[in-house]
């Protein structure tokens, strides 16, 4: 059967959250940082975007992420001598160059070189001066999909757990009963839109969601060889948005703080004749996913929307999911 991997591990996610949310990681390397620099590639790239975000937010610590290819490359413009927390991030751990940026942060860095990945025996957790490993978010498909929102996940709540503890029983709550709602209605959703033939699907998302929505359109054109894209969402009006038609499609993943000019952007894509799909916590949108956390807090709920996508879009084109086109799981050179 063609993605029967991909399926039961988009499906699996909500299960690794649980675990994760009773028995949270602790990262009390943060204390005393002046910076924090999250790294990795592809995948684990925009999970660094979304989790400098968050951690800026909660922490007030300047936050980065960068491609690995910039600590290796491009050192001189990256590493500093200032106290800083070098976060690398790697389902497989053995990614080429994820190894060698950890390798170069340390050598030419000051301050604490940490690491999450599923797999304890990497050279990546070895590398490290600590790894987080998520075990039971390992996978076997090519594409990432379970082992993204749990290390997203898994870096959270280490955050929270030594900076503000008490979050985590408010994300606990939230969190686990609005995931079942999600988890079907992703997937109908997912399943219906699929039967469309669209020319484009474009992910927009501000703030901790540009990349969530990056992820996004990394999945269904990872799953599906479709062509998709990702803006940060006012962004849109300034170039990207003109080759708009009746045959795209615009997903929203819709924030708090951008809240009002983000509607606008919506209107303005309807009005152009494309479908413009919002996805939101509350109010009169085409999905709610009625968590009631905050939007740094509800990330995660939004992945299975463009997993699920992917996964279905793929199975009408012949495709097999599992195996994405000129993909390999992890990536050396």
């Amino acid at each position: 059967m063609h993605g029967e991997y991909t399926l039961q591990e988009i499906e699996e996610q909500f299960r690794v959250w649980e675990e994760l949310l009773y028995n949270p990681p602790y990262i009390d390397e943060i204390d005393n940082k002046d910076e924090v620099i999250y790294f990795g590639s592809g995948t684990s790239y925009y999970l660094a975007l979304s989790l400098a975000s968050f951690t800026q937010y909660y922490t007030g610590i300047t936050s980065r992420a960068l491609p690995s290819q910039e600590l290796i490359f491009f050192s001189e413009t990256v590493i500093t001598k200032k106290p800083t927390l070098y976060f690398g991030i790697s389902r497989s751990g053995e990614t080429s160059e994820i190894i060698m940026a950890m390798e170069r942060a340390k050598s030419l860095g000051k301050g604490n070189f940490l690491s999450i990945t599923t797999e304890g025996e990497s050279q990546l957790a070895i590398k490290s001066e600590r790894a987080i490993v998520i075990s039971s978010a390992r996978e076997n498909s090519v594409v990432m999909t379970k082992s993204f929102t749990s290390m997203l996940l898994g870096v959270q709540l280490g955050i929270l757990n030594s900076i503000k503890s008490q979050e985590i029983y408010l994300l606990k709550e939230r969190l686990l009963a609005s995931s079942q709602e999600v988890l079907v209605t992703s997937k109908n959703w997912a399943n219906e839109i699929s039967q469309k033939d669209y020319k484009e699907i474009i992910f927009l998302g501000s703030g901790p969601f540009y990349g969530i929505a990056c992820e996004s359109a990394l999945k269904v054109r990872e799953m599906s060889s479709s062509l998709t894209s990702a803006y940060h969402t006012l962004e849109f009006r300034h170039g990207p948005k003109a080759s708009l038609n009746r045959n795209s499609l615009v997903v929203m993943l819709l924030s708090d703080s951008a809240i009002e000019e983000e509607l606008k952007i919506a209107e303005e894509v309807k009005n152009i004749g494309a479908e413009c799909i919002i996805i939101g916590d509350k109010g009169e949108n085409n999905i709610n996913i009625n968590s009631n956390l905050n939007e740094y807090l509800r990330l995660v709920l939004y992945m299975p929307f463009a997993q699920f996508l992917g996964y279905y879009k793929a199975i009408k084109k012949g495709l097999d999911p599992d195996e994405p086109l000129n993909l390999t799981q992890v990536v050396k050179i």
